[in-house]
């Protein structure tokens, strides 16, 4: 008999032969792994936070809007944990001007997202969607406004393109700039300038761009054959810029592509690949739920054993991963759901069988895991034609603009 059940974040097959009086039972650390759970994990790092998650650069600590913003769209996305979203966005709201502004200075990747954060909030917006207006060239590109140099990419113009969609004010000059940045092989880059070398993160976030556009079926069905050659046979996505190895945060993304491009067995890939990142009931308890950047960070949380706690790339890829397992769009995410999230029940289980007076086990069981891969190096890296010195030694002056958005890639990178 084989059977094949969730051991740990491996899918995992049990080899079992000549077992006679004994019904298989499943492990206490079994349980479904879904977006309900993670959004637990999300709310105590967030309430653990004061509301709100931080970053650290020259040894000082920063509030990083950023990757609040993508807690609270996936909580918004798993349906829970709706006062602690609801908490955490009042927090960002109160400081929405030190993440896309600094004095004269405005930032386009930043403002973007804040206009799509506050209407998936029911948050006033029209004042984020005139600041992005502002920022944009006769290119239709939106640019930063700063001293410092300019740091817009694909991602910021993709988040634009669909907050402006949602405003109800499509902006075919925009969209018109980011299908320009298309490449040959149907990716997308992440930078305007120079070669034109594709890159999966800011293809998966134009994807969404263009199917909120309509009207552009060709382009992406073209970057989901980009992604699609991208994933390994375990469904996860390889991110060059971030190492040679499939990551939750890029595959994530990549599943809601996948489903808006119509391959729903690519997708469905994907969200096996994440799902299989989750740490489960075998964890510490304020780890159950959240899920790894990538295998080497399973591996090395599960080595900890007891000692194990959360680490900031737990809650960078937590918080887009869900956003994968929902398959939920920006386009038609909105706020709503239950007040409080669901842990996982790690209760032991009863036997589901008696055995025999005279029953014994014949056989062995061994288990194999099927999602492995090496390490991923980063998880991130700026981008763009500014001074990127300012980017590291200026993070104070910014307030942590320039480190504050895992999925901005506005951020140094990370070993």
């Amino acid at each position: 008999m084989t059977t094949t059940r969730r051991a740990g974040a491996g899918l995992a097959t049990i080899a079992c032969a000549g077992l006679t009086g004994f019904a298989l039972a499943a492990p206490a650390g079994a349980a479904t792994p879904d977006a309900g759970t993670a959004g637990s994990f999300l709310t105590a790092q967030l309430a653990a936070g004061g509301d709100h998650f931080s970053t650290s650069a020259g040894g000082q600590s920063y509030p990083d809007y950023g990757l609040t913003i993508d807690a609270v769209l996936a909580l918004d996305a798993a349906r829970v944990g709706q006062q602690g979203a609801g908490r955490a966005a009042a927090y960002v709201s109160k400081n929405a001007a030190s993440y896309n502004a600094m004095g004269s200075d405005l930032y386009a990747a930043a403002t973007a997202k804040l206009l799509v954060f506050a209407q998936v909030q029911g948050l006033p917006s029209a004042g984020y969607a005139g600041q992005l207006r502002s920022l944009q060239q006769p290119s239709g590109q939106f640019k930063d406004k700063s001293a410092y140099g300019d740091y817009s990419n694909t991602i910021g113009q993709s988040l634009g393109v669909i907050g402006l969609q949602r405003a109800g004010t499509p902006n075919a000059a925009a969209t018109a700039f980011l299908l320009k940045q298309q490449c040959t092989d149907g990716g997308f880059r992440i930078s305007f300038a120079g070669a034109c070398t594709s890159d999966p993160d800011a293809t998966t976030y134009a994807v969404q761009a263009l199917a909120a556009s309509g009207g552009h079926a060709a382009a992406i069905g073209k970057a989901a054959g980009f992604l699609a050659g991208k994933q390994t046979a375990n469904g996860g996505i390889i991110e060059p810029a971030a190492g040679p190895t499939p990551n939750a945060n890029t595959t994530a993304l990549a599943a809601v592509a996948f489903t808006l491009a119509g391959n729903p067995a690519a997708a469905a890939k994907a969200k096996a690949f994440v799902a299989g990142l989750q740490y489960d009931c075998s964890f510490p308890a304020a780890l159950r739920g959240g899920i790894a950047y990538d295998r080497k960070a399973f591996d090395a949380q599960k080595a900890k054993g007891k000692a194990s706690t959360a680490i900031d790339s737990d809650r960078r890829s937590t918080s887009q991963a869900v956003l994968g397992l929902t398959g939920t769009p920006y386009l038609t995410l909105t706020a709503g759901g239950s007040a409080s999230a669901p842990s996982l029940a790690c209760g032991a289980p009863a036997p589901t069988g008696t055995p025999s007076a005279t029953g014994t086990a014949t056989g062995t069981a061994t288990a194999t895991s099927t999602t492995t891969g090496p390490p991923i190096i980063t998880d991130g890296g700026t981008t763009g034609t500014g001074n990127s010195a300012f980017v590291v030694g200026g993070a104070a002056a910014v307030g942590g603009v320039a480190l504050a958005s895992a999925g901005l890639r506005r951020r140094l990178r990370r070993r």
